[in-house]
């Protein structure tokens, strides 16, 4: 059997199966969580989504595929038994960056058969602007993004550590806690959209989320990014709320 990669709404091969954080509404087929990314990263979405971007997120996915390998093992031993091809599909298009390509290229090497319609892509860049043969569909979403006019000069890492007081003031209400520039920018976007959430720093560190006096759990920083990240999505803000309380981490 082959396994394939490409999105809701291309083509597919064999048995579609779904391996993003949720599925889309629905969605009949296969939910394969083990592929997944986790709600940690969902600060992607509200991220520069820069070639800086990228190779964090790369790297933070990597670790959450790495702590799975023993379940990654077996379902690849599993799946050289069965005789019919599948698609994991996610939803950004092909070219487009997307977590699938890590699996594809990293973990599913042997069985992998490649981005469905990233041939004709590449094709098309190659023999478009790019003066170099595109390796892996990792490199082959840099370039489309060059393409659409991504322009990224020297981009610098994000800095998370606590900035110093004056503390910050949104819509008229004053926090005690100092925050890293995203965590700040977050939180901001959330009470502009009419999600008034507090982060409050706690003992340990980590940052005690509320909303409308409703306690959203204990939350480290990347934690704590995914949740605003979340909340200022209309597809995953419904899943959150309804679920926050219950996987916010103590300390």
């Amino acid at each position: 059997m082959t396994v394939f990669t490409s999105y809701y709404r291309g083509e597919i091969r064999g048995e579609a199966v779904s391996i993003s954080l949720y599925p889309p509404k629905n969605w009949k087929g296969k939910h394969l969580p083990l592929f997944a990314p986790t709600p940690e990263l969902l600060w992607w979405k509200a991220s520069a989504q820069d070639t800086a971007a990228q190779s964090e997120y790369t790297r933070e996915f990597r670790k959450t595929l790495d702590s799975r390998q023993q379940l990654i093992q077996l379902w690849v031993r599993k799946q050289k038994e069965n005789p019919q091809d599948i698609t994991l599909c996610c939803f950004e298009k092909t070219g487009d960056f997307c977590h699938r390509y890590q699996v594809g290229e990293e973990i599913l090497q042997e069985l992998w058969g490649g981005e469905v319609g990233a041939d004709q892509l590449q094709l098309t860049l190659v023999q478009g602007k790019t003066n170099h043969p595109i390796s892996s569909l990792s490199e082959l979403a840099r370039e489309k993004g060059k393409e659409e006019g991504e322009k990224v000069l020297n981009p610098k890492p994000i800095n998370l550590s606590p900035l110093p007081s004056p503390h910050p003031t949104f819509l008229g209400w004053q926090t005690t806690t100092a925050y890293s520039p995203l965590v700040s920018s977050l939180i901001e976007k959330c009470h502009a959209l009419g999600y008034p959430v507090m982060c409050d720093r706690i003992p340990c560190g980590y940052y005690r989320v509320s909303l409308h006096g409703e306690d959203l759990g204990d939350w480290s920083e990347l934690g704590v990014l995914a949740v605003l990240s979340g909340l200022q999505q209309e597809f995953y803000r419904g899943r959150l709320l309804l679920g926050l309380a219950a996987v916010g981490s103590g300390c």
